[in-house]
């Protein structure tokens, strides 16, 4: 409210200020006073006609735009316009008359103000008044218009990306508890430490997801602590190796960024393959470019054209996000890598701040 007030006075000064001018100029070579006596009758002239006619008039055509710019026909809209303007036109014309004439220019012989040129100078200084009027109420309805539809678009964005999240993370703990599964049946000693590790897990998802973007340095720790708990359960039957070349841990990105990658290598590569298991992991981070692929063995044949949940909700995430990035995935020689490059700069501002 009060915002709206200032922008209102700003506008009603400005407008003062100039028709005081205009009218000071005209007084100034038509009637030579003195400068003092000319700016006081100029600025008494145009102060108590906006205040009497021009005010009231602008309101009450911005009123009858606000109720009648929705109805499907405009008849209304434009009779009332322009009964509007014509009625306050001739009132201006008479208060001018018979109030600014006799009361503030007595001593003066004020000429070319009567008669129907005079009703005519009226009525183009009002619709001037008008147009000015109209045009900046349109731009600001436009404006929150656009804010609104950006404001509407992003609470779809990170409602639609919240719900992604939210089926990454039952599948994650799907497969998870599928190891801690074999392992219990298997009456391992190592159950009590994968159970340790993914209460760690369960914690990062619980209140680091909650943010937009987090550090990189926070998923790669996430990445680290998900790696040990396959270890565990593959011992050396899996080789792992992981290149990290990140060089600005402090880098944000979006939570579990790293993950589906991971995900889709165990579920469709080392729990499917029987011997020569491997998983090849490299990230890399520098000026903002993230590059992350993974390289997994498999044995499956429709692995060759199977993503999985985790990869088409990471994929749906990215496009929802970023405006420069690319995944590619490939199949070949029962060896299935995925590809991921992102320019984390190119994230939409607007839709989803960071």
């Amino acid at each position: 409210m009060k915002k709206r007030f200032a922008r209102h006075f700003i506008f009603w000064f400005f407008y003062l200020i100039l028709e005081v001018y205009t009218e000071y100029y005209w007084m100034e070579i038509q009637y030579k006073q003195s400068v003092y006596s000319t700016f006081v009758h100029a600025f008494l002239e145009e102060f108590l006609t906006i205040l009497l006619i021009k005010m009231p008039m602008g309101y009450l055509m911005l009123y009858f735009i606000s109720i009648f710019r929705h109805k499907k026909s405009n008849i209304k809209l434009i009779i009332s316009l322009s009964v509007t303007l014509i009625l306050f036109s001739i009132l201006g014309y008479v208060f001018l008359v018979h109030f600014i004439v006799p009361f503030i220019y007595p001593h003066l012989e004020i000429v070319g103000i009567y008669g129907y040129g005079g009703i005519l100078n009226s009525f183009m200084d009002k619709i001037f008044l008008a147009c000015v009027m109209i045009a900046l109420y349109e731009y600001s309805a436009s404006q929150k218009l656009k804010q609104r539809e950006i404001l509407l678009m992003k609470e779809k964005t990170e409602a639609e990306l919240n719900f992604l999240k939210s089926q990454i993370n039952p599948h994650f703990l799907f497969n998870t508890l599928n190891n801690i599964y074999s392992l219990a049946r298997e009456k391992s000693d190592k159950t009590a430490d994968v159970i340790l590790k993914l209460s760690s897990l369960l914690r990062f998802m619980l209140y680091e997801t909650k943010e937009k973007f987090i550090p990189i340095s926070k998923e790669i720790q996430f990445m680290n602590t998900y790696l040990e708990i396959q270890k565990i359960r593959f011992d050396e039957r899996l080789k792992i190796e992981f290149q990290n070349s990140v060089t600005d841990n402090q880098e944000l990105v979006l939570p579990l960024i790293l993950l589906p990658f991971l995900e889709n290598a165990f579920k469709h590569g080392a729990s499917e393959s029987t011997d020569k298991k491997f998983i090849k992991i490299n990230l890399e981070l520098k000026n903002n470019i993230l590059n992350y692929s993974v390289v997994n063995s498999f044995e499956k044949n429709d692995n060759e054209e199977s993503k999985g949940i985790g990869l088409i909700n990471f994929e749906r995430q990215l496009k929802l996000v970023y405006n420069d990035f690319r995944l590619q995935t490939e199949a070949e020689n029962n060896i299935f890598t995925a590809t991921l490059y992102i320019n984390l700069n190119s994230y939409e501002p607007e839709m989803y701040n960071r």
